[in-house]
C-alpha cells in the first residue's frame, strides 16, 4: 500500500509545541527576560528556531511539496502572533514560568503520580505538562498550569466529573503538593489563527486588536480570589480581563457566575472527585475492562464516534444489544459543584 502524503493536525500541533518549548528554553539559556523582550527579538528567535526545525528529518513533510511550503509560511505567522501574546500574558503578570515541557516519570522533574488501589496494587501515572507558572504574595505561593492547544479548548466540569478532562487537574494537584503551593488554576492557551467577524460594520484597528486579544484569552478554571486574579493580569482593575476569563465589578468584587471561576473549596471537591475517578479507571484497567462505551455529549448531541478512525475495528452500534453510550450530561456549574460537595 502507498502511504498518503498528508499533513495532519497532530503534525502541526507537535511542531508548534516544539517551537514554543525551544523558545522558552532559549530565553532561559540566554537569560533573556520576558518582561523586557521586544517583538523584533521574538520574531528573530522564532525564525531561527523554525529554520532549524524544518531541517530535521522528522519534519520533512512541511517542505515536501509547494502546497505545504505555503501552509508552513502561514503556520509561522500564527506561531509568531501566538508567542507574542504568550509573552504579553507574562509581561503583565506576577506569575513566572517555573518550567516548560515538565515531565512526570522516572528520573524526570517530578516522580510518577502514584495511585494506591484497594487490592494493595499501585498504578503510576506518567506524562508531560506544557508549562507550569508560579507566583507569590503575602498569603503564600500559587501554581497554575498552562496547556497549549492548536484548537479552541476550554474545561467543561461535566466532562471532568465523567473522567474525560482530568489530565490538567491531576497534574495541578500533584505539582501544588510538590511545590508546597496553592492552586491558582488550569488554563488553555489556544494556538489558533484568529478569524475576526466584522458583523456588518467597519472595524477600527483598535477594535480588530481587541478581537484578536479575545481570541487568545486563556480559558479554563481559575481560583476566585481577586488578589490572585490581579496577579495573573496586572492591568485588571475593573471590567473584563484581556488575559483570562475573569471580571471585576466597580466595587472590586469578582463575578463568581463565570464558568471559569471556582472557590478554593470547589477546587478541593473537584480534586477529590478526580482522585476517585482515576482510581476507578485504574481498577478497570487492572481487571481487563475494555467495554465499548463511547461518550455521547448532551451539550451538542454529538458522540466521540464521529471523529474515530477505528469504527470498523470497534464495531460499536447503539442498536445492538448491550451497546450503550456513556452519556455526558450538560449540568450547570453550581449544580455539579453542589453534588460533589455533598458526596
Amino acid at each position: 500500500d502507498k502511504t498518503e502524503l498528508k499533513l495532519e493536525k497532530m503534525d502541526t500541533g507537535t511542531l508548534m509545541h516544539d517551537i514554543i518549548d525551544d523558545f522558552f528554553e532559549l530565553l532561559k539559556e540566554n537569560n533573556i527576560s520576558v518582561k523586557e523582550i521586544e517583538d523584533a527579538e521574538i520574531e528573530k528567535i522564532l525564525e531561527e528556531i523554525l529554520t532549524n526545525k524544518l531541517q530535521l528529518k522528522r519534519n520533512y513533510m512541511f517542505t515536501s511539496i509547494p502546497k505545504y511550503v505555503v501552509l508552513t509560511k502561514r503556520l509561522k505567522k500564527v506561531i509568531v502572533r501566538a508567542v507574542k501574546y504568550i509573552i504579553n500574558t507574562l509581561k503583565y503578570s506576577d506569575f513566572k514560568v517555573l518550567g516548560t515541557e515538565i515531565e512526570f516519570g522516572e528520573n524526570k522533574q517530578y516522580e510518577p503520580i502514584q495511585i494506591n488501589l484497594d487490592n494493595s496494587k499501585k498504578v503510576e501515572i506518567i506524562g508531560k505538562i506544557d508549562r507550569i507558572d508560579i507566583a507569590e504574595n503575602k498569603n503564600g505561593r500559587y501554581i497554575r498550569i498552562i496547556d497549549y492547544k492548536s484548537s479552541v479548548k476550554s474545561i467543561d466540569l461535566n466532562e471532568v466529573v465523567a473522567g474525560i478532562q482530568i489530565q490538567l487537574l491531576t497534574y495541578l494537584d500533584a505539582v501544588s503538593k510538590e511545590e508546597n503551593a496553592d492552586l491558582a488554576g488550569v488554563l488553555y492557551f489556544n494556538l489558533i489563527e484568529p478569524v475576526i467577524k466584522a458583523k456588518n460594520k467597519h472595524l477600527t484597528e483598535e477594535e480588530i486588536e481587541q478581537e484578536i486579544r479575545n481570541n487568545f484569552k486563556m480559558n479554563g478554571l481559575i481560583l476566585g480570589d481577586v488578589e490572585v486574579v490581579k496577579m495573573m493580569d496586572n492591568n485588571l482593575i475593573v471590567g473584563n480581563s484581556n488575559i483570562i476569563s475573569a471580571y471585576i465589578d466597580k466595587d472590586g468584587n469578582m463575578s463568581k457566575n463565570k464558568p471559569a471561576i471556582l472557590e478554593k473549596e470547589d477546587f478541593k471537591a473537584l480534586q477529590n472527585k478526580v482522585e476517585k475517578v482515576i482510581k476507578q479507571i485504574s481498577e478497570e484497567i487492572m481487571s481487563g475492562e475494555i467495554a465499548q462505551k463511547p461518550v455521547y455529549f448532551h451539550k451538542n448531541k454529538r458522540t466521540a464516534c464521529e471523529f474515530c478512525n477505528y469504527k470498523a475495528i470497534c464495531g460499536f452500534d447503539s442498536k445492538i444489544c448491550n451497546n450503550s453510550y456513556n452519556f455526558i450530561p450538560n449540568l450547570p456549574k453550581n449544580e455539579i459543584l453542589n453534588k460533589l460537595k455533598a458526596e
